[in-house]
C-alpha cells in the first residue's frame, strides 16, 4: 500500500478515474443491495474513489498508512499496526485494488475487513496471486517466477529492448537491481489455495471469482463494444477468466456470512 498523497489540489482530478479504479466504484453500489451503501477503500492510496465517491454523494471512507494529519480529511484513516480506526460492522461493502499483493499479513488484514463488514455485507478484491503469469510493477511476464539470477539477466535484456515499467534514468543493471529489490521487500504473491483458506476463515464463506465480469467491463470501458458483446456469451466466460488470472490476477467477490464463521 501506498501512504496516502496531500489531497488539495488532487480533489479537482478525478472526474475520470482509471478503468480498475470505475470498476470498484460501480461494483461497491451495485453489490451492497442497499441504495446507498457506505464503502471503505482498503489501500486507498491518494483517495481517488473515495473522493469520487464522496463528490458524487456517497459516504465513501479510506484506509491506508500512516500520513501526517494535516493531510488525511476526517474520512480518510490510518492502518494501526494493520488494524482499522472504525467500528465493528460500520461497513456495506468494503473494495481493494491491487492492494493484497503488498500485505505482509492478509490473515489479520482480512480479519479486519471482515470485522468492519457488517453480516451480509460484501468484499470486493482486485490483486495478483502466485499463479499470475505478468508482473505488473516490472511490466514483464514470468519475472517473480525466476531465479534471482536469470531474472536480473532477462531483466537487463528486456531494458535494452525498451520493454518494462519505471526504467526512465536508470541503467539496466541499475532498473534491474532496484525493481528485483522491491519485489523481494515489498511484494507478496501467495498461493490461491492459502488465500481462500484465509478469506473462508475470516468472512465464513467462500470468494466468488468475478474475473470475467472485470474482463467483461474492462472491455465496454475501452469501447471496443464488438468484443463486448462476443464476451458476455457463455462460452467466452472461461477464457475471459483465466485471461484476467494471468495476466491481471484475482478477482473476489466474497460476502460475509449473517453466522458466525
Amino acid at each position: 500500500m501506498t501512504r496516502i498523497a496531500n489531497l488539495g489540489p488532487f480533489c479537482q482530478s478525478v472526474s475520470r478515474m482509471s478503468p480498475n479504479y470505475e470498476f470498484v466504484f460501480e461494483r461497491a453500489l451495485s453489490l451492497s443491495g442497499v441504495e446507498r451503501p457506505r464503502v471503505l477503500d482498503y489501500g486507498c492510496g491518494r483517495g481517488e474513489v473515495v473522493i469520487h465517491g464522496r463528490q458524487a454523494g456517497y459516504e465513501f471512507f479510506g484506509a491506508d498508512l500512516d500520513a501526517p494529519a494535516s493531510e488525511r480529511p476526517e474520512h480518510f484513516r490510518a492502518l494501526r499496526d494493520g488494524r482499522l480506526d472504525f467500528d465493528d460492522g460500520f461497513f456495506d461493502v468494503v473494495i481493494s485494488n491491487q492492494v493484497f499483493e503488498h500485505v505482509r499479513n492478509p490473515q489479520l488484514a482480512v480479519s479486519e475487513i471482515a470485522r468492519v463488514l457488517k453480516p451480509g455485507g460484501t468484499f470486493l478484491a482486485l490483486f495478483p496471486d502466485r499463479s499470475s503469469w505478468f508482473e505488473g510493477h516490472v511490466g514483464l511476464y514470468f519475472v517473480h517466477h525466476l531465479p534471482d539470477a536469470v531474472a536480473h539477466r532477462y531483466m537487463r535484456a528486456a531494458h535494452r529492448l525498451g520493454f518494462g515499467y519505471y526504467r526512465d534514468g536508470k541503467s539496466p543493471k541499475d532498473w534491474a537491481d532496484f525493481m528485483l529489490n522491491q519485489l523481494k521487500t515489498d511484494v507478496f504473491y501467495y498461493s490461491p489455495k492459502d488465500l481462500r483458506t484465509w478469506w473462508r476463515a475470516a468472512f465464513g464463506s467462500a470468494p466468488v471469482a468475478a474475473e470475467a465480469d472485470f474482463m467483461r467491463f474492462r472491455l465496454q470501458s475501452k469501447g471496443l463494444k464488438g468484443l463486448s458483446r462476443l464476451a458476455h456469451a457463455p462460452v467466452a466466460a472461461d477464457v475471459l477468466s483465466f485471461v484476467c488470472r494471468k495476466r491481471a490476477g484475482i478477482v473476489w467477490v466474497t460476502r460475509k456470512s449473517s453466522a458466525p464463521a
